[in-house]
């Protein structure tokens, strides 16, 4: 009825569309830079499932990096495993959540419009909805949704439905992987889903979930910190101040200076030992002949060591992670594995390796 007085839940619909209004306004008006250094909603690891391979990559703000392209075969959980960063304890609340990320062509959309009352409830609805909705039955699929629109009238809803078996195949492969998944999304997804049934890790998803609380409440301590150091070195007079800064600065040009020095003390050493080592153990000459040979052209190699049975690789390849099963496969090698997760190289295409192999009996 025109003229009739709000109801509560328009006065709720008018606050809360004050309060992102008043919300937008403070955030454009902080500088791009610093809303950028904030935005760590994007920052993650993602797992890109595709019918014959997974595709390991870091994804920031800015930029998304490849770190492995893994075959889904047997050595798919150990390379996987050896090619996704971790972390445990406090590190993990800091570390990139882990993300599998399923085609989005897998999915089946449907838009839903919904009364606006029904966000205060709306996983028992969509619950429901979803067997109305999805051509096969609950128990055969997951699903998500995402809120793409509330005005007056109502909300917007795309719900994305998909089969459980390619999913399970995937969350258990990172499962034997030994991975934490913090959520499960499709190709494209600018933001996480409002809600879902993807079987996530929970403490993996309930730190991403407090992800984006993390470093503003980080940054706003350490904000009180150097607040407080300044109002002390201010009470302790600039004099002071000035006198501890030029001992800081020269006490460091000595540490760098003693550090360069150090790290050509350490080559030179290490230079040394190797040429000692391998004039007294000819062995190690057909050893690292015989790697010369194994690695595809495309590698190469900036250190090599031979420790007993154990030999140890330090190079450059575009197919680091193949390199595992080429070692495995050969006569003379075994055990291969990977010290330390695969890095970017100094160029595109390249990746930096650790790896280590031991030589069979009668071998050398």
């Amino acid at each position: 009825m025109d003229g009739a007085e709000p109801g509560p839940s328009e006065w709720i619909y008018r606050l809360r569309a004050g309060w992102r209004w008043w919300l937008d306004e403070l955030a454009s008006l902080v500088p791009r830079r610093l809303r950028d250094a904030f935005e760590t909603g994007r920052d993650a690891i993602l797992i890109e499932v595709r019918p014959a391979e997974l595709i390991v990559a870091r994804r920031t703000t800015a930029f998304e990096t490849m770190i492995a392209r893994i075959p889904r075969d047997a050595f798919a959980a150990r390379t996987l495993r050896l090619s996704t960063p971790r972390a445990t304890g406090l590190a993990a609340w800091l570390a990139d959540p882990v993300i599998l990320q399923l085609p989005a062509e897998d999915a089946l959309v449907r838009p839903l419009r919904l009364p606006r009352g029904a966000a205060r409830n709306l996983d028992d609805i969509l619950r429901h909805e979803v067997v109305r909705q999805s051509p096969i039955g609950t128990e055969d699929i997951y699903y998500d949704y995402r809120v793409a629109n509330t005005d007056r009238d109502g909300l917007d809803v795309a719900l994305r439905i998909i089969r459980r078996e390619p999913v399970d195949d995937a969350v258990a492969l990172c499962r034997e992987a030994g991975i934490a998944l913090s959520a499960v999304a499709f190709d494209g997804d600018a933001r996480k889903a409002d809600g879902g049934t993807f079987p996530a890790d929970p403490a993996a998803a309930q730190r991403l979930r407090w992800a984006p609380r993390i470093v503003p409440m980080l940054a706003g301590l350490v904000l009180l910190l150097a607040a407080g150091m300044v109002a002390s070195l201010y009470l302790r007079g600039e004099a002071v101040a000035a006198d501890l800064s030029d001992r800081v600065d020269a006490a460091r040009a000595r540490a760098m200076t003693v550090e360069r020095l150090q790290h050509r003390l350490d080559a030179a050493n290490r230079r040394a030992v190797f040429l000692a080592q391998q004039k007294r153990n000819p062995a190690a000459i057909a050893v690292l002949a015989r790697v010369a040979r194994l690695l595809p052209d495309d590698t190469w190699l900036y250190e090599f060591e031979l420790n007993g049975d154990e030999v140890r690789l330090h190079g450059f390849s575009p197919e680091a992670a193949s390199l595992i099963a080429l070692f495995d496969a050969a006569a003379f090698f075994s055990d291969a594995q990977f010290r330390s997760p695969l890095m970017q190289g100094p160029s595109p295409g390249l990746q930096r390796f650790d790896l280590s192999v031991r030589l069979k009996k009668g071998a050398t």
